[in-house]
């Protein structure tokens, strides 16, 4: 994974960071992200997911054209400031927007990567109809395969699971739920409403 843009969101991420004020390590180039001479030197062509968050739209825009020109096939997720720069970060290539006024729980953003959430989301817009879901895992579910239950049909697909200290992201059906895991999941607030009604004991409300 290349990422475009060095700040306390990206920091943290698994992937190449590129950037004019980067720290010096194996996974730092540094650089101008839009400079396209640079993202063919990393090799962007052959990555399959970049993610640019130049915390200014008219690089974004210019750094998601770039890359599309170079690729074809990468997914490009893209983190705008302006509501009103999603329509041309799309016009210029990328397959996700995430509005940076609207990032909830950025801690949990940095666990479960953009390509997590963006695998079964088709433009994705995090805002205020949009919402990170936390579920202490109900007892029912113990020591039982996610295929086995009926979290899905209930809530939805979990993206995550928070296991004490690890996340285990994008988590398999065969994977085991255990006590004390919390089930991540990304789900619009009408869908959240019902849930609250049947499932409220088991919420964790935000801070």
């Amino acid at each position: 994974m290349i990422i475009l843009g060095y700040n306390e969101i990206t920091e943290n991420l698994p992937g190449k960071i590129v950037d004019v004020d980067v720290p010096i390590g194996e996974n730092f180039v540094k650089g101008e992200p839009t400079d396209k001479s640079i993202l063919k030197k990393i090799g962007i062509e052959n990555e399959s997911l970049v993610i640019i968050y130049l915390r200014n739209d008219e690089k974004n825009v210019l750094a998601t054209l770039m890359v599309r020109d170079l690729s074809e096939r990468v997914k490009i997720a893209a983190i705008v400031e302006k509501a009103e720069s999603v329509d041309k970060i799309y016009g210029a290539g990328a397959d996700y927007v995430i509005l940076e006024s609207e990032l909830l729980a950025k801690d949990i953003v940095r666990h479960l990567f953009i390509p997590q959430v963006a695998n079964f989301m088709d433009h994705v817009i995090l805002s205020d109809d949009l919402e990170i879901l936390a579920i202490m895992a109900p007892e029912q579910y113990w020591n039982k395969r996610i295929k086995d239950t009926d979290i899905r049909e209930k809530i939805g697909l979990i993206v995550a699971i928070k296991r004490g200290e690890n996340i285990i992201q994008n988590p398999q059906p065969q994977e085991t739920v255990k006590k004390g895991d919390i089930l991540l999941f990304l789900l619009k607030r009408k869908e959240i409403n019902k849930i609250r009604e049947m499932m409220g004991q088991w919420l964790l409300r935000k801070s």
